[in-house]
Parts: C-alpha cells; structure tokens; sequence
C-alpha cells in the first residue's frame, strides 16, 4: 500500500541519514555543480564504508532504490530535473526500440549499448567500461569505469540495483548523467592545475584578460597534451611548452580559435544575466563561469575533432574507383597519396588494418580498405589524461539509426516498413531516395 511505502521510505533514509546527512535541503540549496557533486558522492561512500557493518543488516535493495532517488535528486539539481529531462529526450528514440524485459526495462547489456551509442553519437566520447571493446555487451557490469572513483559501497548498491531491477528510461538518464559528472571532475583536476601552476587562486576573480586567456590555454595544453602536465611545477618550462604548443601539436591554432568562437557564444547566451557596465575585464574570471567554460569544451571537443574525420572520410571517397560505391577502397589507391608525398595520411600496414577489421581480402588480388571500419576503428581516437575518455570519429550510421527509432518507437517492425524508412533516409554520401 502506498502508507507502506511511505513506511518503507522513511526507513531507508533513517538508515542512510548517518551517509548522507539532510540531502533533500542540501540539494536545492547548493545548486551544485556536475564535478561539486561527485566531490559529494564520494564523501558520502567514504562515511559508508566506515559504517558497512551497519548497512550490510539493511534492506539492500531498498537503499538502493534510495540512493538512486539521491543521485536524480542532486544530478537534476533540484526539483526542476531539467538536465536529467534533457537527456531523456535524447535517449528516448533508442530506449523505445531497445528490446524490453517482461517488465517493461532493459538489463545490464542493452544499457551499455544505449550508452555507449548516446556519448558516441552526442559527445564524440569513448567510455572505457561502457564501449564495446571486443566484449559482448552483457559481458560486463555498466558500472566498473566508476570503480576506480567510488568507493565499493556506492559501486556495489548501484550494481545490486540495476542486476535486480531492469532500467527504466529515468535509470539510463541518471546513469549518462553520472558519467558525464565524472568526465567533467576529470576535467576540473586539470583546470585546478592550471590554476595553480601559474600561482593564481580559485577564490578569488582573475585580474585581467591576460590571466584568463593564460589559465585558458594551460588548461588546453593539458587537456590536449596530457604529457605537459610534467611542466606544471616549472614556470619557464610550461611558458615554453605554450609557445611551443603548434609545433607540438598541429592541431593547435584551430583548437584555441574554436575556444574563442565558444567564448563568444557563452557571452553572447549569457548577455542578459551579465552586467554590462561590470568593472571586471575578464568575463570568465570568476572561477564559475571559467567551470562553465571548460565543461562546454569538454561536452563540445569531440564533435569538433569529428570535423577532421570528416574530412578524412571525403579524402577516402575521393578514392574510391569509379567502378565501385560500396564504401570500400583498392590498397593500392589508399596508399598512394602517401607514396606521392601528397600528404601523410594512410600509412597503416596491412597487418594492423587486418587486425582493425578493415582489410577486405576477399579478392586476395585486389584488397581494399572499409572505409567505415577504419574511421570509427580506435586509431583515430585522441586519449585524455585519465585513460577513461577518449575522442573518436562520430559513427555517422547511429545518425541514421535514430531517424529509424524516431519513426517506428519500438523494438519490432515489419520489413516493409523498414526497407521504406530506409529508402527516404539521405546520408553525406547516398542521396535519397536510395
């Protein structure tokens, strides 16, 4: 009955009150940021883990169920929950077409693969523990990339939840949420480095253009080339690797350039809540804005980097043989631009693109390159410091794959339907109607 539940409800958080010590005002009331949260989470294991004896007596499933109304609770950043709701909608199209348990959610495996294909196909990120990686997609928990960030009572709720109780589509929002918050924590160790490799402080605004700009582009420099992060503690030897930073890294001038233009739309979005006639010459001197800024960079690189496997892939079609539209390229064509010295793309050998699964031999006399299989293979992935995340081209199919979600709304259709859909469905290189 519902006086039961309520009963059952008031018992979980009298048990996790000794963890988690009036949540419902904090919430509201701190507004805390994506990284601020995980700060407090993991508080929050280190207190349990104090008092497992304890908890190991409570209803497990209830505190999990309880601490799963915690985690949407401070992810939502409130009662308005409009990040979680933002997620949703995006989510929603795959999670109607994912096959469903008797109950109605999906298990373990299906939400690895809408996870993995969500930050893929949104944020251009790889997930270690979420992404493929050679395994079966319920080969693994979803959770283990946490491990190495959660203490085991936190890891081990969160696991007993979603074994026992197939997700739901607010399950999967909280869970993408949750990674995004470790993604960006990641990114605010950096930006904390930055800080203090140039002895400036968090708590206090930034002078001037010049220390934005200078905090903005160590940030950059670690971000991009974690093994600078070795001269953070040498003042002259960091200056040196920031003004060595494009022959370093070619890519260099056209990441800061794209910075500026996200400045610029931060500004542009941010014009009514900012004082126009403020004193402050630094718009992002406030470390707040600055976490703002840095975490639209971390949500916006990977579709930026996804530009060059753009034109990568245009490079590749280009030599295609005219005698053939099927997304595959004669060996011999792939390496010829190198051999020509027309630029130094394509040189992998054919071993390694054997291994990647994009060696077609099955005209042993003619192989050809998959041009789908060596874009979205991990050799064009950019790694970050903490090995969790990396940077992959955005597998353009996952596209056309929501398109088909979008229309049908669930797991079966006839083939009739799909072969229409997907014959009105346009890509960058077949026109539509296919």
């Amino acid at each position: 009955t519902s006086e039961q539940a309520c009963s059952d409800q008031e018992k979980a958080s009298r048990a996790l009150s000794p963890i988690i010590p009036k949540t419902r005002r904090m919430a509201p009331a701190l507004r805390i940021s994506s990284c601020s949260f995980l700060v407090a989470l993991f508080a929050w294991a280190g207190v349990a883990d104090a008092s497992y004896g304890f908890l190991t007596r409570m209803d497990r499933d209830l505190l999990a169920q309880q601490l799963l109304t915690e985690l949407t609770a401070l992810l939502g950043h409130g009662t308005s929950h409009e990040r979680l709701a933002q997620i949703e909608d995006v989510l929603r199209p795959m999670y109607m077409a994912l096959p469903k348990k008797k109950d109605g959610g999906i298990d373990q495996g299906m939400a690895r693969y809408a996870l993995n294909r969500y930050f893929l196909a949104h944020r251009g990120w790889h997930i270690s523990g979420i992404a493929y990686d050679g395994q079966r997609w319920n080969g693994s928990s979803s959770t283990p990339l946490l491990k190495s960030k959660m203490p085991s009572f936190i890891i081990e709720l969160l696991e007993e939840h979603v074994a026992h109780k197939p997700l739901g589509l607010g399950e999967l929002a909280v869970l993408a949420a949750t990674v995004e918050d470790l993604v960006h924590s990641e990114a605010m160790e950096l930006l904390t480095m930055a800080y203090e490799a140039h002895n400036l402080s968090m708590q206090e605004a930034l002078q001037n253009e010049v220390q934005e700009d200078l905090v903005i582009r160590t940030f950059m420099l670690f971000y991009t080339m974690p093994w600078s992060l070795k001269a953070r503690r040498n003042s002259s030897a960091l200056h040196e690797q920031l003004k060595t930073a494009q022959e370093d890294n070619p890519e260099w001038n056209a990441n800061m350039l794209w910075v500026e233009d996200l400045k610029g739309a931060i500004k542009y979005h941010g014009r009514a809540e900012h004082n126009p006639f403020s004193k402050m010459s630094a718009y992002f001197g406030d470390y707040p804005l600055m976490v703002h800024l840095v975490e639209q960079i971390i949500d916006g690189y990977g579709m930026f980097q996804d530009l060059e496997c753009r034109a990568l892939k245009n490079v590749m079609m280009d030599l295609e043989g005219r005698e053939r539209n099927d997304g595959r390229v004669l060996l011999s064509n792939f390496y010829s631009p190198y051999m020509q010295g027309i630029h130094e793309y394509f040189v992998e050998r054919p071993e390694y693109l054997r291994n990647l699964g994009s060696l077609d031999e099955t005209d042993p006399k003619r192989p050809s390159v998959i041009v789908p299989n060596f874009l979205y293979g991990r050799s064009f992935c950019i790694s970050t410091e903490s090995g969790i995340q990396s940077f992959c081209c955005v597998d353009q199919c996952n596209t056309l794959m929501e398109t088909l979600e979008r229309s049908i709304s669930h797991p079966v259709a006839s083939p009739s339907l799909i072969a229409e859909l997907v014959e009105s469905l346009p890509s960058d290189t077949v026109a539509a109607p296919r």
